[in-house]
């Protein structure tokens, strides 16, 4: 086995390698690998095959690893599961509880404790009803979530229906 065929299998190994582990820090060490086995097609020296080996790794990490980084990985990301919550609806399932202020509500056929915020800085007119009072949400409401704390969504009544 020459030792072209042997850096050729250390690349493989290290861009299968890449797959399962992310950062690209796999992926550098393969294109070292690579400049070893064109290396190898020059000179039959391992110590030279090492040193291009060792370079190349060096160059792709502090050069072509922050580029790609950049590239592939800094865009918006999507929110999701708790994340991904505020200023969505959710249906109230069970009254709220007016000693405790909570309810029950399903998102997404999850179901969640329910309580109105205390720091509302919203204004309703006078006369009207108090917009974020538990005693106005019947069964089947919709309202909107403000925000997620620990196993309890934050909720408001939404200002559009």
């Amino acid at each position: 086995m020459e030792h072209w065929h042997l850096w050729t299998l250390v690349v493989l190994v290290l861009l299968i390698g890449e797959a399962f582990v992310p950062g690209l820090v796999l992926g550098s060490l393969a294109i070292g690998a690579l400049a070893g086995g064109l290396t190898s097609l020059i000179t039959e020296w391992w110590e030279y095959q090492f040193v291009a080996a060792s370079a190349g790794a060096l160059l792709s990490l502090v050069f072509l690893r922050p580029i790609a980084m950049r590239a592939w990985f800094s865009g918006d990301s999507v929110a999701t599961g708790v994340d991904a919550l505020p200023g969505r609806r959710v249906r109230v399932t069970e009254a709220f509880n007016p000693m405790s202020g909570r309810g029950r509500g399903r998102v997404d056929g999850d179901d969640w404790l329910l309580e109105f915020s205390k720091d509302w800085s919203g204004h309703r007119n006078e006369g009207e009803v108090g917009l974020n009072d538990p005693a106005n949400i019947a069964v089947g409401d919709l309202l909107e979530v403000v925000r997620v704390e620990s196993n309890v969504l934050i909720v408001t009544q939404p200002t559009t229906p």
